[in-house]
């Protein structure tokens, strides 16, 4: 205990110091109920975020692209602002950790090769990284299709799973097999790394990330489920490892059952994630599609999990992810709202988007 103290008292000191400075329900509620967008620039403009955006929303018409860069870069200059004060003993479970930034630059790259954004607004899109990752970025960007993309890529292991879903893609037309392929290496490395933690690590870590891959699989399972897929391909998509925090033989009943509602029925009964079966169900019963507003349901119950790592003592490498997780969702509502207000969305609307930290 006293070794974990001393190798985390200052990750700990400024992980919690970091924590009170997030967005408030109250502030959320403040800033969705501004009167117009003119309104909402005048209160961001007494925010830390004025230093951050400012300069785009005091435009007549703001580059939302340039305000969404802004801010995921925001983000990652802070990630590694605090990466300073990582122990030795956690450094390689957070480099793998890391990774998942430059991930999603690929994956962005994939989805607008794949044609959903508009491929010349793709590096205003782009994080900047190290400078390595920006120049494999860089010469991934001159790719000609998605598979010249993938066979460009630098990591053998990474092009060979996205080389095995190519089939997949070419006969969905959908770019999610590749999405797929991605989360499957990012999360097989990661739980690697997790396996060669000890203690507290090991242990805090195994149930942050199970909790969020439990989720991520039963949104892969639901969403097939619309698109009345084979339960085989299902299978290959989800996110395989004991860190799980759903059993294999459970994963394996969910995907069998047929109809959405009793699927949805066995996540409320059989699940620690009765929350979000009990919403998923009022969406049923109130004639909504099963799945709306899933993303802010599942967040919720993520969310809840990390406040506890805030409470008691947190002397080990959690409170570091656990503090970007809050951070990256208060970036989401703060999208938002800004998008709700540019839109002229009711407040109620706006709120009903927003997680609460």
């Amino acid at each position: 205990m006293i070794k974990d103290a001393q190798d985390y008292g200052a990750l700990n000191v400024h992980m919690r110091a970091q924590r009170t400075e997030l967005f408030t329900a109250g502030t959320y509620n403040l800033l969705a109920s501004s009167t117009d967008f003119t309104n909402l620039r005048q209160m961001l403009a007494d925010t830390r975020y004025n230093d951050i955006i400012g300069s785009e929303m005091v435009k007549k018409f703001p580059n939302l692209v340039e305000i969404d860069r802004r801010l995921t870069q925001h983000f990652v200059d802070q990630y590694n602002k605090y990466r300073k004060f990582i122990p030795k003993r956690s450094k390689s479970f957070i480099d793998v950790l890391s990774t998942k930034y430059f991930l999603n630059n690929f994956k962005t790259l994939l989805v607008a090769l794949h044609g959903e954004n508009r491929y010349e607004d793709t590096l205003d899109m782009m994080i900047s990284l190290s400078e390595p990752e920006n120049d494999e970025i860089d010469y991934l960007f001159k790719s000609s299709n998605i598979e010249n993309l993938i066979e460009r890529i630098r990591d053998e292991k990474l092009r060979e799973v996205l080389e095995e879903a190519l089939g997949e893609y070419r006969f969905l037309n959908l770019v999610y097999p590749l999405i797929s392929a991605i989360d499957q290496f990012f999360y097989t490395n990661l739980c690697n790394a997790m396996m060669k933690l000890k203690r507290a690590d090991k242990i805090k870590t195994k149930r942050l990330f199970g909790i969020q891959i439990g989720i991520q699989n039963i949104e892969i399972i639901l969403r097939a489920k619309t698109f009345d897929l084979s339960p085989g391909l299902v299978k290959k998509w989800l996110i395989s490892t004991k860190f799980c925090s759903l059993k294999e033989s459970f994963r394996n009943k969910l995907i069998n059952t047929q109809k959405m509602e009793k699927a949805i029925e066995l996540i409320r009964d059989e699940t620690p994630f009765r929350d979000l079966g009990v919403r998923l169900i009022s969406n049923i019963e109130n004639e909504k599609p099963p799945l709306d507003n899933f993303d802010r349901f599942a967040n919720q119950i993520i969310i809840h999990n990390v406040n506890s790592i805030f409470r008691g003592t947190s002397f080990n490498i959690t409170i570091y992810p656990a503090f970007f997780i809050l951070k990256e969702m208060e970036i989401r509502n703060l999208r938002s709202i800004i998008l709700g207000k540019i839109h002229k969305r009711p407040t109620n609307e706006i709120l009903d988007r927003i997680v609460l930290l």
